[in-house]
């Protein structure tokens, strides 16, 4: 371990590109309307556009399964500086990508006999640029994770790994804001340009500060048929449940989730591949290439899995922690998506549209801004009372607040009622955060520490991409049945529907409450004396 305020230091300094990278996640938002238009996208290329953001989160997944664990296996400083260049080459791509890569790819594309016009191609090349930059940013946030349990001793991690997931989850949460406010005053590639000197920076002093420290590295090789697996699973089921979860351009329920009408068989496909790949994880691959390749008994190397499945039962709190996490992503998105529907919803009865997006952004930051706060108690109580006590706490704080929204929303709620009980959610959730990612990466050894990490932040994202899918067709259905009941025909329901949606999200409130009291179950079980005690880091 290295000295306490340097090892604050180097905290300080990863939090720049995590938040960075978790900003572009939503950040086209803001300029995808000018950008359709700036490239004369017509109605037959318009689903295209969807690619900017989808691209980036399914890489963005993908990064973060497995370049957590090349981390371990090659240690943190070098992957970590991989991760930033990647970033930065990504982000170049994107800014530039109307110039020479709208020209190297329309010639590919013409020597393929592949005629589309000039607008299509550079939409081509700019969800090629973001992909690049969402491997890179994908895997700041598990191997930073993981950093952070090599800088700090187990009893001392519980507030920078909860300060560095909420800085992720504050990024995405306002790329839109920082986007819209960015382009008042500069055209859209310069978002791009300004990663790169913040990403150089980051970079430098990165390097610099670990210069000293020692380099550790597992032992065994990459598990690519499991890589295999797990890819082709996340990516089904982020592209089958709608495959975004940006708030940004969430005004109806309609508008939550954009399911596509090949949904069922991409999601049967990522059970199949899920199912695939737990196999594979539990025999060893040795095993498995042996039974399906080999049919002489022959020496084949063993190589480690991926996420190596045993843990959920030898360290019950890695488990445990995954599907606590599951829970909390899923109810944390509830109060993210509910904000700016009802603020459009009451805009529209008003006729007055000016200031939405700055009413939707002072209501998120009362949901946001104390949950970032509020890791830092979530640390402090995770050390004094432990794991399970401080996540009982911020769990049953979250579930009092979506009991208020549920028993208090309606069409003439106040904006400072509306804010006091999203501030209550959000010091809820926030206050998890600690102590749900300590219990998992300290329950994890050296050598798996940034599959740890990764698995901190692969099942709060899967619970949000769930809630978001999910509460669409529960939304929509409980609107037409409630107007069913009252005897509103088709004429009758845009004057009634703001009402009737307000109720609506009131009961996404009642679904927060119940999620969370679920979540304390497997919380229960989460114990402080399945910690492992750290090696040397390997950074």
């Amino acid at each position: 371990m290295v000295e306490n305020r340097r090892a604050w230091l180097i905290l300080a300094v990863i939090s720049i590109p995590v938040f960075v990278g978790s900003l572009d996640l939503t950040v086209v938002s803001a300029f995808l309307p000018e950008l359709i238009n700036e490239l004369n996208i017509d109605l037959v290329s318009l689903d295209s556009s969807a690619w900017v953001v989808t691209a980036y989160l399914l890489a963005y997944t993908i990064s973060l399964v497995f370049m957590g664990r090349v981390s371990d296996l090659l240690g943190r400083r070098w992957v970590y500086a991989i991760c930033l260049t990647t970033f930065i080459v990504g982000s170049i791509l994107v800014a530039v990508a109307h110039q020479w890569p709208t020209d190297l790819l329309d010639e590919y594309y013409r020597r393929n006999g592949i005629r589309l016009l000039r607008g299509e191609v550079t939409l081509h090349a700019i969800i090629f640029g973001r992909t690049v930059q969402a491997l890179g940013a994908g895997a700041l946030v598990p191997v930073s994770l993981a950093l952070v349990g090599d800088l700090f001793p187990p009893g001392q991690r519980a507030q920078p790994l909860g300060l560095v997931g909420a800085i992720d989850t504050l990024g995405w949460v306002l790329g839109h804001l920082y986007g819209g406010l960015f382009i008042q005053i500069m055209p859209w590639q310069g978002l791009f340009w300004m990663n790169v000197p913040l990403t150089l920076f980051a970079l430098v002093v990165t390097l610099w500060a670990l210069r000293r420290a020692p380099t550790f590295r597992a032992g065994g090789s990459f598990d690519w048929l499991g890589l295999l697996f797990i890819s082709v699973a996340l990516g089904a089921l982020t592209i089958g449940l709608g495959g975004s979860i940006d708030i940004g351009g969430m005004t109806s329920f309609d508008q939550m989730s954009n399911i596509p009408p090949y949904a069922g068989e991409l999601l049967l496909l990522s059970a199949v591949m899920f199912a695939a790949f737990i196999v594979v994880e539990l025999y060893s691959v040795r095993e498995v290439a042996l039974n399906l390749f080999r049919r002489a008994k022959r020496s084949v190397r063993k190589v480690d899995p991926l996420i190596d499945i045993r843990l959920f039962v030898k360290r019950p709190n890695i488990g445990l922690g995954s599907v606590t996490n599951f829970f909390i992503g899923y109810c944390l998105f509830i109060g993210l998506v509910s904000v700016p529907i009802f603020v459009n919803v009451r805009i529209e009865t008003s006729a007055d549209l000016r200031g939405a997006a700055l009413e939707v952004g002072l209501l998120l930051s009362a949901l946001t801004v104390p949950m970032a706060i509020a890791t830092i108690p979530g640390g402090l109580l995770s050390n004094r009372i432990g794991y399970r006590n401080a996540i009982f706490t911020g769990l049953s704080i979250a579930a009092v607040g979506f009991a208020a929204i549920w028993l208090t929303w309606h069409i003439d709620i106040s904006y400072p009622l509306i804010m006091v009980e999203m501030m209550i959610v959000g010091i809820g959730l926030g206050l998890t955060f600690s102590p749900i990612s300590a219990s998992i990466i300290n329950a994890a050894d050296d050598h798996q520490r940034g599959m740890a990490g990764a698995l901190v932040l692969i099942l709060r994202l899967v619970g949000m991409t769930v809630s978001v899918s999910s509460l669409t067709p529960y939304a929509l259905n409980r609107v037409a049945m409630i107007a069913g009941e009252r005897g509103v025909g088709v004429d009758n329901l845009i004057q009634v529907a703001p009402e009737i949606t307000v109720g609506v999200l009131g009961e996404f409130g009642l679904i927060g409450m119940v999620l969370c009291l679920i979540a304390l179950i497997p919380a229960a079980f989460i114990r402080a004396d399945q910690d492992v005690q750290s090696g040397p880091p390997a950074v």
